[in-house]
C-alpha cells in the first residue's frame, strides 16, 4: 500500500470515527442506486451483524472489505464500554491522567464525620482479617507466640506487631464498632427527648438488620455455588478439605446452596459463645454474622428497655448485662453492649475535649470544670492515650499458641474469669476482647497534634456501608449534641480517616466476604506447588547433602519460598481489591439501596 493509499484510507476511517462516536453529518453517498439484486441480497442478510443500517454508512466510506470489518469492530468495542464497571477502581483514573484528560468538576464533598474514623478502622480490620488468613496458609509458625520456644523469635511474632496479622483480634473490633455505630442515632434521639424517633429509629434499624447482613451473603454464596461447579476454580487446603461442597448434578448444587443459606440466615439457631459456632459451606469465615445478628437484637433490646429511664441506671444495666456474658463466657455479645456504653460516653463525655461549653456538655458542673482543665493539659492527654493505644495493641497481640509460655503475657493468662482458664483459645479472646474495648478508646479520646494539621479531609462514601453496620449512615449524618465542625483532626485518628483506609471502610464488607473465596481460588494455586519444591529441597538436603552443603540448600529453597510468597500477595491481593470493589458496586450499594426502600415501604404502611 502506497502512502497516499494510506492517506486516503486513514480520511476514510476520520468519517467513520465520527459516525461511531455519535456525531452524525450528512454525507453524499457515491453510489445513490441500487438494483434489484442488491435488494434481494440486503433481504437475505438481513440477520446477519452487518445488516445494521449503520454498516451501510460505514461502507459508504470504507469500501475496503477490511477496512469496512474494522470500523464495524470499532463500532462494537463502543458496547463495551458498559464493561468498564469490571475494571478495578484505578484503572480509568490511570487512563485519563497518562491521556492528560481533564476530570469532570467534582461536586463538593463534605468534611469527614467526626465517627469516621471507625469506617477506616472497621476497613483496616478487614484488611487485617484478610492477611491473617492468607499468610497464616503459607506461614503457619506466625501462630505460635514469640520466645514459646527456641525457633520462635520471628519479627511478625512479636508483641505490637503481631497485631498486623492478628485477625481475631479484628473480629473483636468489628463486635465493638457494631456496637457502637447501630446505637448512636437512637442515643442522640433519647438525649434530646425525642421520643417518638427512638421508636423510629429502633424500628428501622430492626427491621432492615437482617436485610443488610444477608443479601450480600446470599449473593456471594450463590457465586460460589455456581463456580464450584466448574473443574479447577477452587483449589483445597494442602491435605484436602475446606472448600465449597460439589454435588452430583447442578440440581442438587442448588438444593444443598437453599438448605446452606436456610441455616445461615435463620433468625431462631442458638448462638451460645463460640462453643457451637457455625459458619457456611460456601464460606466458613461467616460465623460471624449469626453472632453479628445477635448482638444487635441485643442492643436494641437494651436501647428499648432503658428507653425511658434516668441515664446512670441505663448504663449501670447495659453494663451489668456485658460483665453476666462475659462471666458466662459469651465476650461477644459484651463486645455489643460496651459498643453501646462507648456511644452513650461519647455523647456525655464528647471526645472533642478542647471546645467544651457549659451548655453543651450533659455533665454536672463538677465534672464540666475537671473537663475543661483536663483538656488544657495537651501532653498530659497524649501520653494517656499513646499508653493506652500501645498497651491495647500488645494486649491484642496475644498469640493463637502457646501464650501462656511467652513473654509478656504469661502472667495475664492467669488473670482470667473462671469459665476461660481451661483453654488457651478462651484465654487468647478475653485479652483481645479488653484490648480492642481499650484500643477504641484511646482512638476515641485521643487529642489533635497541634504542632502538625493535616488540610481536612473530604468524606467522598459517606453512606458506605461495613461487614455489619447497616446504620453506619446514621453515625455520619446524625446530629452531634456538641459541634465538632472547628475541631482539628485527633492525632491517632488520623491512621484512619486516610484516603486508603477510608476506602477499605469502603468495600470492608465484600472484602470480608471475598477473602476466603479468593484465597482458594487464586492464592492456594501458588501455595501448592511452593510447598512441594520446598519439601523436595529439604528431602535431598537430608538425604544427600551434610554440612553447609545442606545448610545452603535449604536457604535457597526459604529464599525460593518466600519468592513465590511475594508473588502470590501481589495476584491474590490485586484480585482480591478488584473482586471486592466490583462486588460493593454491583451488589452491596444495591443491597443497601433495596433494603432502604423496603423499610421505607413496609414502615410507611400504617
Amino acid at each position: 500500500m502506497s502512502f497516499f493509499t494510506f492517506l486516503s484510507s486513514h480520511s476514510r476511517l476520520g468519517g467513520v470515527y465520527s459516525l461511531i462516536g455519535g456525531h452524525h453529518r450528512d454525507v453524499q453517498d457515491d453510489d445513490a442506486s441500487s438494483t434489484g439484486d442488491d435488494l434481494e441480497n440486503e433481504k437475505s442478510i438481513a440477520q446477519r451483524p452487518w445488516s445494521h443500517p449503520a454498516w451501510h454508512r460505514i461502507s459508504s466510506f470504507a469500501p475496503d472489505p477490511s477496512l469496512r470489518w474494522g470500523a464495524v469492530l470499532l463500532s462494537w468495542c463502543s458496547y463495551l464500554t458498559c464493561l468498564s464497571v469490571l475494571l478495578p477502581p484505578f484503572i480509568p483514573t490511570v487512563y485519563n491522567r497518562l491521556l492528560h484528560k481533564k476530570s469532570t468538576p467534582a461536586t463538593p464533598s463534605r468534611p469527614l464525620s467526626p465517627t469516621a474514623y471507625l469506617d477506616g478502622l472497621r476497613g483496616v480490620a478487614a484488611l487485617v482479617v484478610y492477611i491473617f488468613h492468607f499468610n497464616y496458609l503459607w506461614f503457619p509458625v506466625l501462630r505460635n507466640g514469640y520466645g514459646s520456644s527456641g525457633k520462635d523469635v520471628l519479627f511478625w511474632q512479636m508483641p505490637v506487631v503481631r497485631v498486623l496479622h492478628s485477625g481475631r483480634s479484628s473480629v473483636t473490633i468489628f463486635f465493638v464498632i457494631s456496637g457502637y455505630v447501630l446505637t448512636l442515632k437512637t442515643l442522640n434521639s433519647i438525649y434530646r427527648g425525642q421520643g417518638d424517633k427512638v421508636l423510629d429509629s429502633l424500628a428501622g434499624s430492626l427491621f432492615r438488620r437482617p436485610l443488610r447482613l444477608y443479601l450480600p451473603i446470599i449473593a456471594s454464596t450463590a457465586i460460589a455455588a455456581v463456580l464450584i461447579r466448574f473443574d479447577g476454580v477452587f483449589i483445597p487446603n494442602i491435605g484436602g478439605g475446606d472448600i465449597p461442597p460439589r454435588g452430583a448434578t447442578w440440581q442438587d448444587q442448588l438444593w444443598h446452596w437453599l438448605r446452606i443459606t436456610e441455616k445461615t440466615i435463620s433468625p431462631f439457631r442458638n448462638v451460645s459463645g463460640r462453643q457451637n459456632l457455625w459458619g457456611n459451606d460456601y464460606n466458613g469465615h461467616l460465623w460471624t454474622i449469626p453472632t453479628e445478628f445477635k448482638g444487635s437484637l441485643l442492643v436494641f433490646l437494651l436501647l428499648l428497655a432503658f428507653a425511658r429511664s434516668r441515664r446512670w441506671v441505663a448504663m449501670t444495666g447495659v453494663a451489668i448485662a456485658a460483665y453476666w456474658q462475659m462471666v458466662q463466657g459469651d465476650f461477644d455479645q459484651t463486645l455489643f453492649c460496651v459498643g453501646l456504653l462507648l456511644a452513650e460516653l461519647s455523647i456525655i463525655l464528647p471526645p472533642a475535649l478542647p471546645i467544651l461549653s457549659r451548655d453543651t456538655l450533659p455533665a454536672p458542673r463538677i465534672v464540666r470544670r475537671c473537663l475543661k482543665r483536663l483538656a488544657s493539659i495537651s501532653w498530659l492527654r497524649h501520653a494517656v492515650t499513646m499508653g493506652t493505644f500501645v498497651f491495647s495493641m500488645h494486649l491484642m497481640s496475644y498469640p493463637e499458641l502457646h501464650g501462656l509460655s511467652s513473654p509478656g503475657f504469661r502472667r495475664l493468662s492467669a488473670h482470667v474469669p473462671a469459665f476461660y482458664k481451661p483453654f488457651e483459645e478462651r484465654i487468647q479472646q478475653f485479652w483481645i476482647s479488653v484490648g480492642s474495648i481499650t484500643f477504641i478508646l484511646a482512638v476515641m479520646y485521643s487529642p489533635p497534634l497541634t504542632l502538625w494539621q493535616r488540610r481536612p479531609t473530604t468524606c467522598h462514601n459517606c453512606c458506605a456501608q461495613g461487614p455489619a453496620d447497616s446504620d453506619i449512615t446514621a453515625v455520619h449524618h446524625a446530629d452531634s449534641l456538641v459541634d465538632v465542625k472547628q475541631q482539628p483532626e485527633p492525632f491517632l485518628q488520623r491512621l484512619f480517616t486516610n484516603t486508603f483506609a477510608q476506602y477499605l471502610g469502603t468495600i470492608s464488607y465484600s472484602l470480608y466476604l471475598w477473602h476466603g473465596s479468593v484465597n482458594h481460588i487464586v492464592g492456594l494455586r501458588y501455595l501448592h506447588p511452593a510447598v512441594a519444591a520446598w519439601q523436595t529441597a529439604e528431602t535431598t538436603a537430608s538425604a544427600t547433602l551434610v554440612g553447609d552443603g545442606a545448610a545452603l540448600v535449604r536457604a535457597a529453597a526459604l529464599d525460593a519460598y518466600a519468592w513465590k510468597w511475594v508473588w502470590a500477595v501481589v495476584m491474590n491481593t490485586f484480585v482480591l481489591f478488584w473482586v471486592s470493589d466490583v462486588f460493593h458496586r454491583l451488589v452491596d450499594v444495591h443491597a443497601v439501596r433495596l433494603t432502604r426502600r423496603i423499610s421505607t415501604w413496609a414502615l410507611a404502611a400504617r
